[in-house]
């Protein structure tokens, strides 16, 4: 019972912590609109490649502006993650396929975006509050 205890008021606690400021990030293709969702931290990254399929990053380097994760197998880059967090341009490099571009929106961004249609007419009232509650759910 002093077990079930202590992980229930001391380990529980502590992991929620670890990952409490993490951002999201919705990335889309440019060329061919694969999606990914990427989630990170100052010491945290993963990818969901589809859906509930994650990919965890080893090496994370969050610099102003920038993110770079890298998922490492046998000392080796097998995905690599270089995205402008202000711009959303981004540049996946995998292992075996060619580079590509990619553009990654966080949800002020994409909440902004939504916005700006509605103002500007090409969004109904109704398409942008379900677009909204659709986006805030996810």
């Amino acid at each position: 019972m002093k077990k079930i205890l202590f992980i229930l008021f001391f380990l529980i606690p502590l992991n929620n912590i670890a990952y409490a400021n993490l951002n999201t990030l919705k990335c889309e293709n440019i060329l061919n609109k694969n999606k990914a969702n990427i989630v990170y931290g100052q010491n945290f990254a993963k990818e969901e490649m589809s859906p509930n399929i994650w990919l965890f990053f080893q090496k994370i380097k969050l610099e102003t502006n920038n993110l770079n994760i890298i998922s490492i197998d046998d000392e080796k880059a097998i995905r690599e993650w270089q995205i402008d967090l202000v711009s959303g341009d981004a540049t996946l490099i995998p292992m075996f396929d060619p580079s590509s571009n990619w553009l990654c929106q966080n949800i002020e961004r994409q909440l902004k975006e939504l916005s700006d249609l509605y103002k500007s007419g090409a969004l109904s009232g109704y398409e942008f509050e379900t677009a909204k509650k659709k986006l805030l759910s996810n």
